[in-house]
């Protein structure tokens, strides 16, 4: 015994289809057919029926007519059956002792013997014969009529013949034709499923080739073709992605190899050693604030990514002890940095979120600007929202680097002796500032520089970001990266 299920065995819809039109047209034509054979028997019987009453009424007139006599009476039949033409009938008198006394006509009717009233049975499988009876109201006689209605019972049969091959000859042109409607209809699904198995995202995906196709079946088609774009698209972007996350942590952590092997050539005095592990530690660092972008973009992609519980907190406050350690790097770069607030800079937000916009606004900045330079941050506490403003002293951004500037991964060419970051700080920020319903914009000083400013609302708005909608420019099918 088969241990599939109903729902497991595999059936066509071809032929479901062939075998679903053939039947409907099958019991359509032969419905029909049956009403048709219907009201064509009973008009035939009705027509008999008709006739026998005709002809038993004039028999009854003819013989009313005589004088009676058992001579007159034999010899009005005979002439009554001489006249009588088509259907061919028979009659018969009988006294009214019920005796026969005269009978005349067609003999192979006279044989039948004694007949009931015309009934479908016997008209149509017995003696194919019909018999009308009435009394002779002059006279008193039992006068009887018997007709033959075989040419009825065969029209009625040559129909039905004529209908039933009709009916057969319909239910192989219906089975045809819903066999070649399906074939022709699904064509298209054929060619989705062949198509299908040459997908090859290397190459940049297929093109399903629908033309003649039913318009379901191209928008079947159309829809597919979009999820392999999409799918495609998104497969490139990982692609991306991961060659640029490879390239960005391999560069500092070649950079770390090298500095360390170059220490341990040779014996150096302390203040070197502490001059190449305090440039290590920069590294160190650096990458520590790489991973944890990274870590905050997947996040932000995940599907099932839970929003962060706000806290109440002061920004410029929290800003000034988390930012100890990129002003002490500046420092020893010879760079400073300057941190000022004005104003209420208290706001409800994800905390952590909102001091990493801080700390990668701080950091680019301070990788841009040259020794000798000046960073300024500086917090304003607004009616409604608290804003973030940084100043660098570096070569500003480039004009052909404007539109994509918040694109993960994308980077200013690096300057000599400095990386040019990993290219996820400002992603992360544009994240971040859409998330909480704040802005990001940034402007090129006169006199030189860049200078970004964030705004970021005191109280949390309603709704929060889908991960699809964050702007950080690396997008997979099923979300943003």
């Amino acid at each position: 015994m088969s241990s599939k299920t109903g729902s497991e065995k595999r059936w066509s819809l071809t032929g479901r289809m062939t075998l679903i039109f053939a039947a409907t047209t099958s019991a359509l034509l032969a419905l029909d057919a049956a009403w048709s054979a219907h009201f064509m028997y009973s008009t035939k019987l009705d027509a008999i029926r008709a006739f026998l009453e005709h002809e038993t009424q004039e028999f009854a007139h003819d013989i009313g007519e005589t004088d009676g006599s058992l001579a007159e009476v034999r010899e009005m039949a005979q002439v009554i059956a001489d006249v009588s033409e088509e259907p061919p009938c028979a009659f018969r008198i009988h006294d009214e002792g019920g005796r026969l006394i005269a009978e005349s006509g067609d003999e192979r009717l006279l044989a039948l013997g004694e007949l009931g009233p015309p009934g479908w049975r016997d008209t149509l499988f017995g003696s194919q014969a019909a018999r009308g009876t009435i009394v002779d109201g002059v006279h008193g006689l039992q006068l009887e009529v018997l007709a033959d209605a075989s040419s009825y019972v065969a029209a009625f049969f040559d129909y039905m013949i004529s209908a039933a091959i009709a009916l057969l000859v319909s239910v192989v042109l219906a089975a045809l034709a819903g066999w070649y409607g399906a074939n022709r209809g699904l064509r298209g699904l054929r060619e989705v499923v062949r198509r299908a198995g040459d997908v090859d995202f290397t190459s940049g995906g297929t093109t399903l080739a629908l033309d003649g196709a039913p318009q379901e079946v191209r928008d079947v088609g159309a829809a597919l073709e979009g999820m392999i774009q999409r799918i495609d698209g998104g497969l490139d972007s990982m692609r991306t992605f991961t060659a640029g996350l490879a390239h960005e942590l391999r560069s500092p952590l070649q950079s770390l190899i090298g500095r360390t092997e170059i220490a341990l050539m040779a014996t150096r005095s302390p203040e070197s050693y502490e001059e190449t592990l305090r440039g290590n530690l920069d590294d160190l660092h650096a990458l520590s604030d790489s991973i944890d972008n990274m870590v905050a973009i997947c996040r932000s992609a995940s599907p099932n990514r839970q929003v962060q519980p706000s806290q109440h907190f002061d920004l410029a406050a929290e800003s000034r002890l988390r930012l100890e350690r990129e002003r002490q790097s500046a420092e020893r770069s010879g760079v400073t940095v300057g941190i000022h607030g004005e104003g209420d800079t208290r706001l409800t937000a994800d905390r952590e979120a909102c001091l990493r916009v801080v700390r990668n606004l701080v950091s680019n900045a301070i990788q841009w600007t040259p020794a000798g330079g000046t960073v300024d941050v500086t917090f304003r506490g607004r009616v409604d929202h608290v804003e973030i403003d940084v100043v660098d002293e570096g070569p500003g951004v480039p004009d052909e680097m404007a539109e994509k500037l918040y694109t993960a991964f994308v980077s200013g060419m690096p300057r000599v002796g400095r990386r040019s970051g990993y290219g996820l700080g400002l992603a992360i920020c544009k994240s971040v500032a859409d998330e909480h319903g704040g802005t990001i914009r940034f402007e090129n000083r006169p006199g030189g520089g860049a200078r970004f400013v964030v705004t970021l609302p005191k109280s949390p708005r309603v709704e929060t970001a889908s991960p699809q909608e964050a702007p950080v420019g690396v997008r997979l099918a099923g979300g943003v990266l």
